[in-house]
């Protein structure tokens, strides 16, 4: 069985996905045979009258993964919300060993998986009954946070940071997302590190264009990976 890592986030749109991309990218350039598994997506993209799960076809782009959808992606819903909510608008029963089961294959398959989440750590799957910390406990991963570097970022991360140790579940560091160089910004990653005690493995400049691959792999060519491993 492969190793892997589970990136979650301190809220919605924080740049799980452009992290995980430019995270499996680099493991691919350092020789590290690397997939990525999102296994709950909502907001899929439809495509020749196929739904595709866009940030599954992102990453796969970035990091130049030759690997079919339905290997990385569980369950892909249409509607951009909560997936406990797609789910259940789209008559669909959520199956954690299924989840369980396609991450296994996938480990035994490459040498190392990143594995995205949803949202935030507490967005449920199945209505109160599953949610993303569930998930990392049944996948036995250990985490990074990836957070914001900008205003607000200190509350959320902390938050995020005590939750996820109440649930017993190893953060392996905090990457910082969305960087300016601003004078604010390195306070609330000074306080960040203060307060949590956590490593912060990275820190991400915010690029010109969030989707330019190019732009993405010049700015994971300068991050050590190592520090994952």
């Amino acid at each position: 069985m492969g190793r892997g890592i589970f990136i979650v986030g301190t809220d919605t749109d924080v740049g799980k996905t452009f992290v995980t991309a430019g995270l499996v990218y680099k493991l691919k350039e350092t020789g590290m045979d690397t997939c990525v598994f999102k296994p709950v997506l909502s907001g899929g993209i439809m495509e020749n009258n196929q739904l595709i799960p866009g940030d599954v076809s992102f990453v796969k782009d970035v990091a130049g993964l030759d690997e079919e959808y339905e290997n990385m992606n569980s369950y892909c819903f249409k509607d951009p919300v909560s997936p406990h909510i797609a789910a259940e608008r789209s008559n669909v029963n959520i199956d954690r060993q299924k989840i369980i089961n396609d991450y296994n294959k996938l480990s035994e398959k490459y040498e190392y998986v990143v594995v995205e989440g949803a949202g935030g750590v507490v967005v449920p799957i199945v209505r109160n009954e599953y949610y993303i910390y569930d998930m990392v406990k049944d996948l036995d991963l250990e985490v990074i946070v990836v957070t914001r570097a900008g205003v607000g970022t200190i509350n959320h991360t902390v938050l995020t940071i005590e939750f996820l140790r109440s649930k017993n579940i190893n953060i392996k560091g905090i990457i910082v997302n969305g960087y300016t160089g601003s004078y604010y910004e390195d306070d609330n990653i000074n306080i960040i590190k203060d307060i949590t005690g956590e490593k912060i493995l990275g820190v991400v400049n915010r690029t010109q264009n969030s989707e330019s691959i190019e732009e993405i792999r010049n700015e994971f060519d300068k991050f050590n990976v190592e520090c994952i491993l």
